[in-house]
């Protein structure tokens, strides 16, 4: 049986999925951008040329019980804007990527919602396991 990843990652509809390998302990799926304009994080002005690309290594909410990373190509561009104090920015892509964030907005908001249920109940350890000797 062949599932489209697409219907159980919408999520993943502004990117072109490469490929999607299933381990033990992880799905891994590659994906890269699509080559459409973008805003700079400085100033906002639209720009598509590119410097360069990297990858992103990016936490998604668990599919079958694994934990789900995104291996994602992403563009380094060049900001137009000649009075904006960034010389290039990377792109983000709604859904899917925050600046400075190695999740995505999904799974960050079940990890926010799991610490504000355990907040400030002493018989949960959310953050760290305590051992007694």
């Amino acid at each position: 049986m062949c599932v489209d990843v697409l219907k159980l990652l919408p999520q993943l509809n502004a990117v072109e999925v490469g490929s999607v390998e299933e381990f033990e302990d992880a799905v891994v799926i590659s994906a890269r951008s699509r080559a459409e304009p973008a805003a700079c994080t400085g100033c906002g002005r639209i720009s598509d040329w590119e410097h360069s690309r990297y990858v992103r290594h990016v936490a998604d909410e668990a599919v079958g019980g694994r934990p789900v990373r995104i291996e994602l190509s992403v563009r380094r561009l060049y900001c137009e804007n000649p009075a904006c104090p960034k010389a290039t920015f990377a792109e983000q892509i709604d859904g899917l990527t925050v600046r400075y964030q190695r999740r995505t907005p999904g799974l960050q908001a079940i990890i926010v919602a799991v610490a504000t249920v355990l907040a400030g109940r002493p018989d949960h350890g959310c953050c760290c396991t305590c051992t007694t000797s």
